[in-house]
């Protein structure tokens, strides 16, 4: 794209935000009206001023600020919002009492510069606010959607399949193995003192195991004295 397009498509641009910006002055020329909202120059400094280019720069965002800044550089006006003094939650930076730290750090040395001061400011939505906040209204309508759902299954006195059929399936809780009591893994049974002793030589016994793998209980049981060994 050559210098002669670029520049008819600026001043195409200037146009069209000159006519979307209506500029009236008042009884004196510092009263001065845009979009029909009352504003009062302040500050012309070298006659920085001008009405059409105020028209192609201004934006109705501009408009929660109570003071507007312009200055001049190339021929080209930048527009710059400040608070007034003492505004809670504002930074120092952005109140107007920083006006010559904004000239000496950001302006050109001796650029023409201009200050407004909005009569009536207001609070403004910004376009990316807006959309912020359309995504939450989305979901508050889709809980309400889900809870409204939820309400009508319970009237008809059905349960969610999910519930349902993840009730069945329900993890074990580990908690619950560790409150059973520990057993010993085998148990050993013998039988009681007052039977007949033997000599531990003529004991002939027999191991029988019952129970499953993980608890096997051990039980001696002695042959019959008539039986000898095969």
């Amino acid at each position: 794209m050559n210098r002669e397009r670029m520049k008819e498509l600026a001043d195409a641009q200037f146009i069209e935000r000159q006519a979307s910006t209506a500029i009236t002055t008042g009884e004196t020329p510092e009263d001065i009206f845009i979009n029909e909202r009352p504003y009062r120059l302040v500050k012309n400094y070298r006659e920085a001023y001008d009405q059409q280019k105020m028209a192609a720069r201004f934006s109705n965002f501009l408009e929660k600020y109570d003071y507007l800044v312009g200055d001049i550089a190339a021929d080209q006006l930048r527009l710059q919002g400040f608070y007034k003094d003492g505004t809670k939650g504002v930074a120092r930076s952005q109140q107007i009492s920083a006006l010559q730290d904004f000239l000496y750090e950001q302006a050109n040395f001796g650029a023409p510069f201009f200050v407004l001061e909005n009569l009536a400011p207001h609070e403004v939505i910004d376009a990316e606010e807006k959309e912020d906040v359309k995504p939450k209204r989305r979901r508050r309508q889709h809980k309400n959607g889900v809870s409204k759902q939820k309400q009508a299954n319970n009237k008809q006195g059905g349960k969610s399949p999910n519930k349902a059929g993840n009730k069945g399936n329900k993890p074990q809780n580990h908690r619950d193995n560790k409150k059973r009591k520990k057993t010993p893994v085998i148990k050993e049974k013998v039988h009681s003192a007052h039977q007949p002793e033997k000599h531990v030589g003529k004991r002939s016994n027999s191991v029988a195991t019952t129970g499953s793998k993980k608890h096997r209980h051990f039980q001696v049981r002695e042959r019959p004295k008539n039986e000898d060994k095969g």
